[in-house]
């Protein structure tokens, strides 16, 4: 659902807002306004059964669990109680951690679309990055677990085990594992990236021109211009581009469950395994009972409210900044 909620939100953003609409008379109201009536009836209908059945088959937890599941470490099965705090702290860490990545890469690339590559490669480079949002989450978790966990485990790791601090930033420097925080965390990144691109791209083209051949025309070079004009002037659309590309990565499972570990352990050493809450679902439902699946919802429950959150504060951001660039 988080993945549908996402896209939807870039839909919304990067099309043209319609407010208000078109309602026409009554009298002029043909069968078809009627049909599209009923089927967005029926839509809001499905949704609202759908949310409401999650929240329903998670109530046992909540009322006499919540805490456990919010600051329980241990996952016990099947009885029970269900602590959830390490599928919780893998979820904020990896999906950090390719945020910060995503963001790096993406605004690289975004400004290089936009200012650097020549014109008649720009639709093609931005076509190839957005691309990768076609690929299914399940071949970027065999590519992970396939091609990065085995160069990692021989390259990566021993190379970040030698960095000073490293026992207590990436675990026993003597130790090493295929799946990690690390793993998942890398392949989050590359999923998030078109998200991010394709947002902050459009973001920083509708700086306007005039503002861009100000600020040439008094002496500034591309680089200054970039840095002082156009990123300041973009950097409301960029906070709600990182937003949405954050609860992209916060929802994602099939990928993190390949190479994750699939460890429920509070875990802040990045090469260690661990897991998150969509990865830990996934993997635990097919052999779920009783209570846990009542657990196992209630931890649905916390990753739709925080992908519906932060897919709010997105909109508004890019929203503000369509305002704030119609003032310019």
């Amino acid at each position: 659902m988080s993945e549908i909620l996402n896209e939807s939100i870039v839909a919304l953003e990067l099309g043209d807002e319609a407010a208000g609409g078109y309602n026409p008379p009554a009298a002029s109201r043909t069968w078809y306004h009627y049909l599209l009536l009923a089927g967005a009836i029926l839509f809001a209908a499905v949704s609202v059964g759908f949310v409401g059945t999650i929240f329903w088959s998670s109530l046992p937890t909540w009322l006499h669990h919540a805490g456990t599941l919010l600051g329980g470490k241990g996952w016990a099965s099947p009885l029970g109680p269900f602590g959830g705090l390490a599928m919780i702290t893998g979820t904020f860490e990896t999906s950090l951690i390719a945020l910060v990545l995503a963001v790096i890469v993406g605004l690289g690339t975004s400004i290089a679309i936009v200012f650097l590559i020549p014109r008649r490669f720009r639709n093609v480079i931005a076509t190839l990055v957005e691309l990768l949002a076609a690929v299914p989450s399940i071949v970027y978790g065999l590519w992970g677990l396939l091609v990065l966990a085995p160069w990692m485990e021989t390259t990566v790791n021993p190379w970040l085990n030698s960095w000073p601090f490293a026992k207590a930033i990436f675990g026993n420097p003597g130790q090493e594992f295929g799946t990690s925080l690390l793993l998942a965390s890398i392949v989050l990144g590359i999923m998030i990236l078109p998200t991010f691109v394709a947002i902050s791209r459009e973001v920083i083209a509708v700086v306007p021109q005039d503002l861009i051949e100000a600020s040439l025309s008094l002496g500034a070079t591309r680089w200054q211009v970039i840095r002082g004009v156009v990123l300041p002037t973009a950097k409301i659309g960029l906070f709600g581009a990182t937003f949405l590309a954050l609860a992209r990565a916060t929802g994602e499972t099939v990928a993190v469950a390949l190479v994750a570990g699939g460890v429920a352990n509070v875990q802040f050493h990045l090469l260690y395994p661990g897991t998150s809450i969509a990865a830990w679902i996934a993997t635990e439902f097919g052999e779920s009972q009783g209570n846990e699946i009542a657990a196992l919802m209630a931890l649905g429950v916390l990753l739709m409210l925080l992908n519906f959150g932060l897919s709010l504060v997105s909109r508004w951001l890019v929203r503000r900044q369509r305002r704030v660039l119609a003032l310019v």
